[in-house]
């Protein structure tokens, strides 16, 4: 970790294939600040998972899927973050284009690192690759695409070789098994942490990336 404040830094939200199928979504916290990255009709992106009609919190789980709707009026949301779907509109609001583009959804960050997905609060600031080091982005994102089945969990040994990154604890088996710990960020409570145990495909994977030590 840096010593920048949370909401500029990047945290590891989940992996490629969680955001993979359509209006799937996945949510985390930092500090007082609720983010979600969803699949909106192919495109993932990213918002403070708050609605900006009356404040409440659109998706309430920390994985799921379903459509970017807040489930207190029913605003339903685009990949702009743009409301679409008002119910009442015409009598209680009477939004034309102008005005539902101004209520649209605060944009958080969004960023990849080979199959890791990362998300963070501030919409501007250092890429991922700068706030980790090239030689971290790298071994990452060759390490991710080397081991892309999920299967049983594993508890990592003690002569297993540990890396750390944002905030990842990932732990490397001799025998080739890749057990990936993603603490919740800074503020966020222990249901946004997830863990999960990888291998390496049937078929060895080869990239062309160099893998530092």
């Amino acid at each position: 970790m840096t010593n920048e404040a949370p909401e500029s830094r990047w945290f590891h939200l989940c992996m490629k294939a969680d955001l993979a199928a359509p209006n799937a979504f996945v949510t985390t916290r930092v500090e007082a600040v609720p983010l979600v990255a969803q699949n909106i009709k192919g495109r993932v992106v990213a918002f403070r998972n708050v609605c900006t009609h009356r404040f409440a919190v659109i998706h309430g789980e920390p994985s799921g899927c379903g459509p970017l709707r807040c489930p207190y009026h029913g605003w339903s949301f685009d990949a702009d973050g743009v409301p679409v779907g008002l119910p009442f509109n015409p009598t209680d609001f009477q939004l034309e284009a102008e005005g539902r583009r101004r209520l649209a959804l605060h944009p958080a960050s969004l960023a990849r690192c080979g199959r890791l997905v990362f998300i963070r609060v501030a919409a501007e600031g250092p890429s991922l690759e700068e706030e980790l080091g090239a030689a971290h982005f790298a071994r990452l994102s060759a390490l991710s695409a080397a081991f892309p089945q999920r299967g049983d969990a594993l508890e990592p040994a003690e002569d297993w070789e540990r890396i750390e990154a944002a905030n990842l604890r990932l732990h490397l088996a001799p025998d080739g098994a890749l057990v990936l710990h993603s603490a919740a960020p800074t503020g966020a409570d222990r249901r946004f942490s997830r863990t999960v145990t990888f291998y390496p495909a049937a078929t060895p994977i080869t990239t062309n990336a160099e893998v530092p030590a």
